[in-house]
């Protein structure tokens, strides 16, 4: 198994792990967490925000809807593929007089000092080696008064329902390597204190499934992490029976999955 202390380059998404990604934030449990990250942002008519990490712009693309008319988004990615597949999806939506893509990187963010009313982040920060120079780049192109809204995971809290508990926590041990902050939601307090901003929420919400579905968020997740769970050193016979487990809990009551996911909303 590899040290946690191996800490991966921040990936850059190729056209195949952008259209996973459309699929999983197409999923109930991710629209519902997209519904409770905006209300938490709440945005407003005529502000001018900021999605770092943009991924298919699907966040993007609904804050739109809530600063419009005279508002503005800037959806950033440092993928080529997530900047093409939110250029796509702004397109269909007819939202290019509102939402403007561009590639980009969290950590050196190329807008002037005060650019933004809002800049928001959902499981992007958890990639970024520096973080901390991230989060001090949002809260320089902040306005005063602006806010920060960060949605991470502790991967700590992640639970599936299996026959070999011990096994479960080595499959999410080599997920968790595949981060730079696997358990960011420890750090932010201090991280957005440090920024010079003042935390005035910290929120969590969970992700719970008690049913099999071919669909769900929970489902979809075992693919990546037996992926990255042969990558980090989990034998291959392992990972086969460790999936074999999960995906034949269909009879009711067999499956379980959750997930603790936080909301920290700072201001400036």
């Amino acid at each position: 198994m590899v040290s946690l202390r191996e800490r991966p380059l921040m990936p850059t998404y190729d056209a195949a792990s952008v259209a996973r990604l459309e699929r999983h934030y197409s999923t109930p449990q991710i629209v519902d967490q997209r519904v409770r990250f905006r209300a938490a942002v709440a945005a407003r008519p005529g502000e001018r925000g900021l999605d770092v990490g943009c991924g298919a712009g699907h966040l993007a693309c609904e804050l739109a809807r809530e600063v419009a008319p005279a508002g503005r988004i800037v959806a950033m990615d440092r993928s080529r593929d997530s900047v093409h597949a939110s250029n796509a999806r702004v397109a269909r939506k007819e939202l290019g007089g509102i939402v403007e893509v561009r590639t980009g990187d969290a950590a050196s963010l190329e807008f002037p000092d005060e650019s933004f009313d809002f800049v928001v982040g959902t499981q992007v920060y958890c990639y970024v080696p520096d973080v901390a120079r991230a989060i001090q780049e949002a809260a320089r192109v902040l306005r005063k008064g602006g806010r920060l809204l960060v949605l991470d995971s502790d991967w700590d809290m992640c639970v599936w329902g299996s026959k070999d508990p011990l096994l479960t926590r080595r499959m999410l041990s080599g997920r968790a390597a595949r981060f730079a902050h696997a358990y960011l939601p420890r750090e932010l307090h201090r991280l957005v204190r440090a920024a010079g901003l003042t935390l005035f929420n910290a929120d969590v919400f969970s992700i719970i499934e008690t049913r099999y579905d071919p669909d769900s968020f929970g489902v979809g997740m075992i693919e990546t992490t037996c992926e990255t769970a042969l990558r980090y050193g989990v034998p291959a016979a392992e990972v086969a029976a460790w999936e074999d487990d999960l995906r034949s809990r269909k009879t009711e009551g067999e499956w379980f999955f959750c997930l603790n996911r936080f909301i920290f909303s700072a201001t400036k």
